[in-house]
């Protein structure tokens, strides 16, 4: 369809088009696709089969003068009688006073709504008007300044007219593979639908579309990547890989030696590596990154580890030192709190190529921090940092390969959807010498024998984490909470035990020093909110009390005992519920005997939503327009297999068909290259 301009159209008048326009509506097309954002069933019952509180729709004509009462601020009534089946009721609907122009005596409507207290008294939640509407299934739009009524008539006039000319934006070959409506049927059946299945089956092909688009832009960006050759081969010395594998006080896991042949062909192409190592706390991603790091400094290239925190930015660097040490490597940190004598020469030296691997937080792509040859930037706990900082410091090198590590398990469908266009590795085997946490939901009655245990740990010179419940409404009472907790510990424990506190609004300084006197033994227990989920290693810290368990997602839980599983010690983790339902019980009782961290992210996928893994405000590609990954993961999985179809047939760039999905892969692509200038 040619861009048909609506001002073309004389039976839209200027005022509609202006309010048209306000919503990004100027074209046929346009108007076409603005498909509802729900539906209002008006379907008539008689009032015979009325019970009280329960939902239904009449249809009746008004038989009184319509009054408006103002019952208190923000609250108003309409009241008036409405005849049905030849039986007066009184009727009332709240805050819709504008209404009361339009509902004259005598005026026929269909109301949705039940009966309050007695069978004469109806409340009305929904109504329309016979002479205006003449549809019992009624699309209900996202406008402003136009009435529904008026809405729907411009979009009826616009389908009679235009429906046949809208160009068909899938390939017929997927849209009789999955049996899908076309482009014409899609329209007709959102806009006018005679049916809830009329709805259910467009919304299919609206969501199939939908997805296809999105992977098909996933894997083209994936596929122009491996086709930009710009990136140089990078030969490592494999008799020192195998030297550093030698010198292990244990055997790597068939998952490790698997992850670790894939970043090392990676290496070895021509085209930069983005991929994402997902693997659960404990389960062995520092040694894969010291593999990767030991492969790009022996073939001649610079490394640098970038990590949230400086304290775990000065952990990695020790762990590094140490390993390193017998090949001569010379390793440097950068954090926010370096002196600036030291700063000055970290920042010459990396310039030089005297520093081979740097480690550090965002100081890393400061401005004036300049590498000679960097050839890998491996991102721990990638999700933690913005857009702009993955993007600083990828473009401090051309073509840089990327590592992404991340504990946080994340369910198959998000990794496609969210990480389409990289390669994924995943370590599940845990290393031989892990013990599980052994997880107990606790019940409010059995308390004590928490307290009792924290009591034997400390004994032994363990040390404990106790992590407060969030609280949605506000960080502020999170805090709040977290400090009484805190204050009833050092009661608790007075003279037994020094109790620390970290939350979320502490300064980055604070929170460092807090978690450093935790690691150097100088706190025993740790009150905490969530912040300490992805964190320092803390061998001595045997035990985890998590308060408030049930406001948590399982996913979460099983990150946050993760924190207790580092030293040979037997690991403990005691789930607390404030508030016990039959539905937290279910949950918090699945972690006592599953320990695999997929499996406790599907369900929170399905229960809780994407943002149980990425945060509301980081979702970024989860937030589609018609999907819900929750419930629409089977669709995404089609999508997901006829997109790779698509970019191998070559169908993408040499037919017709394909010509919108490739249009919009393109467009994706080139918002990309913007994003990283």
């Amino acid at each position: 369809m040619k861009s048909i301009l609506l001002e073309n159209e004389e039976y839209i008048l200027a005022r509609y088009r202006n309010a048209l326009k306000k919503q990004g509506i100027e074209t046929i097309e346009q108007l076409l696709k603005e498909y509802p954002t729900r539906y209002e069933n008006f379907k008539v019952s008689s009032i015979k089969n009325a019970k009280l509180d329960e939902q239904i729709v009449l249809e009746g004509s008004i038989q009184s003068k319509v009054t408006v009462t103002y019952l208190k601020a923000k609250l108003s009534a309409l009241n008036f009688l409405l005849e049905v089946e030849g039986r007066i009721v009184r009727a009332t609907i709240f805050n819709r006073t504008f209404l009361k122009t339009k509902l004259d005596y005598g005026t026929v409507i269909r109301a949705s709504g039940k009966f309050v207290k007695t069978m004469n008294n109806f409340t009305i939640s929904e109504l329309i008007f016979c002479d205006e509407i003449d549809r019992e299934i009624v699309p209900i739009y996202k406008t402003k300044d136009i009435s529904e009524a008026k809405y729907i008539e411009l979009v009826d006039k616009v389908q009679r007219k235009y429906l046949d000319l809208l160009d068909e934006e899938l390939p017929k070959k997927y849209v009789d593979k999955h049996h899908l409506v076309d482009i014409y049927t899609l329209t007709k059946y959102l806009h006018k639908p005679e049916s809830e299945e009329q709805i259910n089956v467009a919304r299919k092909r609206l969501k199939y579309e939908e997805l296809l688009k999105y992977q098909v832009s996933m894997k083209y960006l994936h596929y122009m990547r491996e086709k930009t050759h710009n990136c140089p081969v990078i030969e490592y010395d494999k008799d020192l890989l195998k030297k550093l594998e030698l010198t292990l006080p244990y055997e790597l896991t068939s998952d490790q030696r698997q992850v670790i042949n894939e970043i090392l062909n990676d290496l070895k192409a021509p085209y930069t590596m983005n991929r994402l190592l997902q693997g659960e706390v404990g389960s062995g991603k520092t040694i894969v990154a010291i593999m990767a790091i030991l492969a790009v400094v022996s073939g001649g290239y610079q490394a640098a580890l970038m990590c949230p925190t400086e304290i775990l930015s000065k952990q990695h660097f020790d762990t590094l030192s140490s390993m390193l040490e017998p090949f001569n490597i010379s390793i440097g940190l950068l954090t926010g709190s370096t002196s600036l004598k030291v700063k000055k020469q970290i920042i010459e030296d990396l310039k030089t190529g005297k520093i081979q691997v740097i480690v550090g937080t965002h100081a890393l792509f400061q401005k004036g921090v300049e590498y000679e040859k960097l050839g890998i930037v491996i991102a721990d706990e990638e999700h933690r940092f913005g857009v702009k900082q993955r993007v600083m410091i990828r473009n401090k090198g051309e073509d840089v390969n990327y590592l992404k590590m991340s504990a946080t398990p994340i369910p198959r469908t998000l990794s496609i959807s969210a990480y389409g266009d990289m390669d994924i590795s995943i370590i599940k085997e845990m290393p031989k010498n892990r013990k599980p946490v052994n997880t107990f939901y606790v019940d409010n009655k059995n308390k004590n024998s928490v307290m009792k245990h924290m009591k034997e740990e400390l004994k032994k010179k363990h040390q404990i984490y106790v992590v407060t419940p969030l609280i949605n409404e506000s960080e502020s009472l999170d805090t709040a909470n977290a400090t009484e907790i805190y204050q009833n510990m050092v009661r608790y424990f007075k003279d037994k035990a020094v109790v620390g506190l970290i939350h979320g609004k502490l300064p980055s300084n604070e929170k460092e020093q807090v978690m450093k006197d935790f690691l150097d033994k100088k706190i025993d227990i740790l009150v905490a909110t969530s912040v300490i989920e992805v964190g320092v290693n803390v061998i001595n810290a045997t035990t985890i009390v998590i308060l408030g368990a049930e406001r948590f997602g399982v996913a979460t839980l099983h990150q946050l005992r993760g924190r207790v599983m580092r030293s040979d010690a037997e690991p403990y983790c005691f789930l607390l519920a404030e508030h016990k339902t039959e539905a937290s019980e279910k949950r918090l009782k699945m972690l006592e005997y599953t320990t695999d961290g997929f499996e406790l992210a599907e369900y929170d996928l399905v229960n809780r939503g994407p943002g149980e893994f990425f945060g509301e405000k980081q979702s970024g590609s989860m937030n589609f327009k018609y999907v819900d990954l929750r419930v629409d993961n089977e669709l995404l999985l089609l999508a997901n297999e006829d997109s790779e179809e698509i970019l191998e047939s070559g169908e993408l760039f040499n037919n017709e068909e394909y010509k919108v999905l490739f249009e919009t892969a393109k467009h994706n692509y080139q918002l990309k290259l913007e994003e990283l200038d």
